[in-house]
């Protein structure tokens, strides 16, 4: 056997090795890109989540200042203690700081799963990488012990 076929051996095995890799290096782009749209889309939804936070107070200050006004146009004290206008107010604003958490908490919440998928989108491309390393590798052994059967094994070791 003349060295022209180990080197054609050789070549093929290089060329499947090199596919392989590429195979997995794309994969791994694919896994990477998919982690960071799920960023987006964990940040937009926190966007979302703390403008319907924000509204949540406008509006409380919307229902105060609309207590305080009918009250006054009642000749009620609007701001004495204990009155049936500092109960109202109390429990519109204890509606509102609910809803404002709320609102805030699920913002929180949106932004930390989006940041847990995308780092297992990271694991997966990260794991796409060294599976495709792992079976260039198999692949290369593969093509040597191929080489090793079709010229015998005293031919393709060398003299």
């Amino acid at each position: 056997m003349s060295g022209v076929e180990i080197a054609l051996v050789a070549a093929f095995a290089g060329l499947k090795a090199k596919a392989t890799l590429d195979s997995g290096k794309a994969q791994a782009n694919m896994y990477n890109a998919q982690a960071r749209q799920t960023e987006l889309q964990g940040r937009v939804q926190a966007i979302e989540y703390q403008t319907e936070a924000n509204n949540a107070l406008s509006n409380l200050e919307k229902v105060l200042a609309a207590n305080n006004a009918r009250a006054s146009a009642g000749n009620m004290d609007p701001l004495a203690s204990g009155s049936s206008q500092d109960l109202i107010a109390r429990l519109n604003m204890r509606e509102g700081v609910n809803q404002f958490t709320i609102a805030r908490d699920n913002a929180t919440m949106a932004k930390q799963m989006a940041a847990y998928q995308a780092g297992q989108y990271r694991t997966a491309a990260s794991n796409a990488k060294k599976m495709a390393q792992t079976q260039a590798l198999i692949g290369i052994g593969e093509t040597a012990m191929g080489g090793m059967q079709i010229f015998g094994k005293p031919n393709f070791m060398g003299p």
